[in-house]
C-alpha cells in the first residue's frame, strides 16, 4: 500500500518554533504580532526598542517611546502594515522605566539594534517577562521568555484560537458553547520540549478533510535557515515524515 503524502493544500496553519532553553528564547516562523497577543496575556506596557508606530508615547529619562494597554490595539493594526523590525521589552510602570541605570538603557539599545541580547535580558528594574524581537516582514521572531513554561501557553493558545476559528467559519460546524474544542492539555504541551530543541513544524491539518478528529502534525525541522524562506520551505517539509500527530476526537470529546 502507498503511504498517503499530504501536501499544502491539506492543512490551514502552520508555526515552526526552535527552543534554545539554556538562553530561554525560542525562534518562531509563522507567528505574527497580532496572534502573540491573542495567545497571551499580555503585559501592561511595552518598552518600544524598534518600531513603526507613530502615535507612541515618549519617556523622557531614556528617550525611548512606549505603549500601555490602552495603546495595544492601535499598535496591533500599525503592525499589521509590517513595514519595519518590530522589537520591544515589558515593563511594569514608567517609574521602573526611570530607574534605568546608562549602562541598561545602553543594552537595550544593543537588543533593538542587533536583535540580540549583552547578557540574560531580564532586569530587576523593569521585572519584565519577555523579550520580543521580529524582523519586519514577521517571517522571524525570537522571543525570550523569563518564564519557559509560557512557550507552552503561546503554543497552546495559538493552536485552539486557530481551530476554533476555523470551526466557527463554517457554517454547518458551527458549535454550541459546550462543544467547543478545549484547551490542549498540560501534559501534552510539556511533553513537546525535547521537539523543540531540534526545531519542528507544527501543522494544523484542515478539519474539512479530517472530519471527526483535529489534527495536529508534527515533523522535525532542524535547518534554522528554513526559517528564511517560510512559505516555500513549508511546501517543502510537509512532504516529509509525521513524527508525532496530537489528535483531538470530537466524539470522545478529548485530546491524545
Amino acid at each position: 500500500m502507498v503511504k498517503k503524502v499530504n501536501t499544502p493544500e491539506h492543512y490551514v496553519q502552520h508555526l515552526y518554533i526552535y527552543l534554545n532553553d539554556a538562553d530561554q528564547f525560542a525562534l518562531f516562523s509563522g507567528l505574527t504580532f497580532a496572534q502573540f497577543m491573542d495567545a497571551m496575556k499580555m503585559p501592561k506596557n511595552l518598552l518600544l526598542l524598534k518600531h513603526s508606530y507613530e502615535d507612541a508615547s515618549y519617556n523622557m529619562h531614556t528617550q525611548m517611546e512606549f505603549a500601555s494597554q490602552e495603546e495595544f490595539p492601535e499598535l496591533r493594526k500599525s503592525r499589521a502594515a509590517k513595514e519595519e523590525e518590530f522589537c520591544w521589552i515589558d515593563f511594569r510602570s514608567e517609574k521602573q522605566v526611570n530607574s534605568l541605570t546608562p549602562q541598561e538603557q545602553a543594552e537595550l539599545l544593543y537588543i533593538g539594534h542587533k536583535k540580540e541580547t549583552v547578557k540574560f535580558p531580564f532586569y530587576s528594574t523593569l521585572l519584565n517577562e519577555f523579550v520580543y524581537l521580529s524582523s519586519g516582514d514577521e517571517q522571524t521572531t525570537k522571543i525570550y521568555f523569563r518564564k519557559l513554561e509560557r512557550l507552552n501557553e503561546l503554543v497552546g493558545n495559538y493552536f485552539v484560537q486557530q481551530i476554533r476559528r476555523v470551526d466557527n467559519g463554517q457554517n454547518f460546524w458551527r458549535r454550541k458553547a459546550k462543544d467547543m474544542i478545549p484547551e490542549l492539555p498540560d501534559e501534552i504541551l510539556k511533553s513537546m520540549k525535547d521537539y523543540y530543541r531540534e526545531g519542528i513544524l507544527i501543522s494544523l491539518a484542515d478539519p474539512e478533510k479530517t472530519k471527526n478528529t483535529i489534527e495536529l502534525h508534527i515533523r522535525q525541522v532542524e535547518e534554522i535557515t528554513f526559517m528564511d524562506d517560510f512559505g516555500s520551505g513549508v511546501e517543502e517539509y510537509t512532504k516529509q515524515e509525521v513524527v508525532r500527530k496530537i489528535i483531538y476526537d470530537r466524539k470522545l470529546k478529548q485530546w491524545k
